[in-house]
């Protein structure tokens, strides 16, 4: 399913702009999703391996509400079904999904940059 959304619904951002938010703010929401990804991905990891469930369920809600305010649909997608598998007490099946998330990320990054180049 999550391949059936686009990568990035880009109205969110852009309805920002149309409502007279300056430029610079794309470019500002765009580099806190650099630096707050890989942190939250970080933790994400380390809650699963520790088999913390609230740790896990605390970083993939933190990652799917920054990532649906940005449009980021099919990530956010991918980490819903990982919270998902977290609440079902899938622990293998959700480590397996988070396996394909730096390969999201990087595609949403070069989403998020060709819609909005000037960012």
């Amino acid at each position: 399913m999550a391949n059936l959304l686009p990568v990035l619904d880009p109205q969110p951002l852009q309805a920002l702009l149309d409502m007279g938010a300056e430029s610079g703010l794309v470019g500002e929401l765009i580099a806190l999703l650099k630096a707050d990804a890989p942190v939250r991905l970080a933790a994400l990891r380390k809650a699963l391996e520790a088999t913390d469930l609230e740790a896990a369920l605390g970083a993939v809600h933190q990652l799917k509400g920054g990532l649906g305010t940005l449009g980021l649909q099919r990530f956010a997608e991918r980490v819903r079904q990982v919270e998902d598998q977290l609440r079902e007490g899938h622990w293998n099946g959700a480590q397996e999904l988070v396996e394909i998330f730096p390969g999201a990320y990087e595609e949403a990054l070069a989403a998020l940059q060709a819609a909005f180049p000037e960012a």
